[in-house]
């Protein structure tokens, strides 16, 4: 009954620059009303189309009839900082257009907040979801750690169709908020209630400016945008999900996203605005929500990712989100294994920062990764074992596998592109 419009999420297939999308020709996606999964394309006829990532500084996987728009990003990152072939081209049409607008100011540009929407009626609550054991400070397992996916057909279409081709039992949903509206059709979390109707626990990407609303993070780290996040945490409890798990301003250490950190300063607002959004979300009445300090798995940055660390007590999971891609000089599996391992925001760093503050660690998006570029993996068994025996021998809470599969990138381990590697999938995991 709930309407979601489904913009396949942070696909960080094409993961460097990622957020940038490839054009196809214009195919709808099913639009019901929004929780709205992260990204979309806008085609010529102003049409949505599953969005898959451009690679990361230079944008090495895009011609300039395949780049298009990519609604989470900054397209005015990926011009300041990128280089391509060809020139590049966005469609400014329709509301989606008015998004893309918003996405290309400066990156401190200001304005007033809008005026807050009226008060939504309340509604009754969604059963609660059974409790997830976290238990990764004890002995652990690939199989007995808590897994979760994003589907792009939905809890019945899509995430039952993974658990019954994967011999698993998902008990988290990913899902992401509306930010392409403003503030009110974020903070609305239109459609969580349907989500949570379906009895998993909730993982939500919160994009906490977006587009059109002229936010940055120096103005969220003020307090300025607090009483938003109130709302989303009001409706969220009402909706049932007020024990989601919530990944605030998710891969800021990228080029893509209106909440992106560039520099010291920009690590400081948002260490500051993150913990205002959780002070404020945790003063709601009958939250337990939990939160993920969430940077990309291959986000070279100009700062020491600890000066953007909002503080342990703001923080209950440290998150990376990690794809089987590499741009290493031989492209095999252990040398992309490897450069999982040692790049500056990789797993030997994620290892050591979370003993360093205490905080277990999360996966809220991994996945396999065939690019049109020829820079993703394929069908990579080794990745699957290796991520697996890395998950075992860490501190790791919880995993979420990305299993879209939008036009010219292939994540989803269950479209029939990886046969090897969802052997081992299942072997590993199920």
């Amino acid at each position: 009954m709930f309407s979601l419009i489904r913009f396949t999420p942070p696909r960080h297939a094409i993961r460097r620059v990622k957020k940038s999308l490839l054009q196809r020709s214009a195919t709808k996606v099913a639009v019901a009303a929004p929780i709205v999964s992260a990204a979309v394309v806008v085609t010529d006829n102003g049409e949505l189309a599953p969005h898959v990532h451009a690679a990361h500084a230079g944008l090495r996987t895009t011609s300039a009839d395949q780049l298009r728009v990519e609604l989470w990003s900054a397209v005015r990152q990926l011009a300041a900082t990128t280089t391509t072939t060809a020139p590049t081209t966005t469609t400014t049409a329709g509301p989606w257009g008015q998004m893309i607008a918003a996405a290309t100011r400066a990156p401190h540009a200001t304005g007033p907040a809008p005026a807050r929407p009226a008060a939504a009626p309340a509604r009754p609550a969604a059963p609660p979801a059974p409790p997830v054991v976290f238990a990764a400070r004890g002995p652990h397992t690939a199989r007995t750690i808590p897994l979760g996916v994003f589907t792009a057909g939905g809890y019945s279409s899509g995430a039952a169709s993974f658990a019954a081709q994967t011999g698993t039992h998902p008990q988290l949903l990913s899902e992401y908020l509306n930010g392409v509206n403003g503030w009110s059709a974020m903070d609305g979390a239109a459609g969580a209630g349907g989500w949570r109707a379906s009895g998993n626990r909730l993982v939500i990407g919160v994009p906490i400016i977006p587009g059109g609303t002229g936010g940055t993070l120096a103005a969220g780290a003020s307090g300025a945008y607090n009483a938003y996040f109130v709302t989303l945490a009001q409706n969220l409890v009402s909706a049932g999900a007020g024990d989601s798990i919530l990944r605030l301003g998710w891969e800021f250490n990228g080029g893509w996203y209106l909440w992106s950190v560039h520099n010291t300063t920009d690590a400081a607002d948002f260490a500051a605005y993150f913990r205002n959004i959780v002070d404020a979300m945790r003063s709601v009445p009958g939250q337990s929500f939990q939160f993920v300090w969430n940077p990309n798995g291959d986000g070279p940055t100009a700062y020491p990712p600890a000066q953007a660390y909002p503080g342990s007590a703001y923080v209950d999971f440290i998150g990376s989100d990690v794809y089987d891609n590499c741009w290493c000089s031989a492209m095999t599996p252990q040398n992309a294994w490897d450069a999982q391992l040692t790049q500056p925001w990789g797993l030997d760093w994620l290892a050591s920062f979370s003993a360093q503050v205490g905080r277990p660690i999360a996966f809220p998006e991994w996945g396999l990764s065939r690019r049109s570029d020829g820079h993703g993996m394929g069908d990579d068994p080794y990745f699957v074992d290796q991520f697996a025996a890395w998950i075992t021998q860490s501190d790791v809470a919880w995993t979420s596998y990305f299993n879209a599969d939008p036009s010219g990138q292939s994540d989803a381990i269950t479209d029939g592109s990886f046969p090897l590697a969802l052997a081992a999938f299942v072997r590993d995991f199920g």
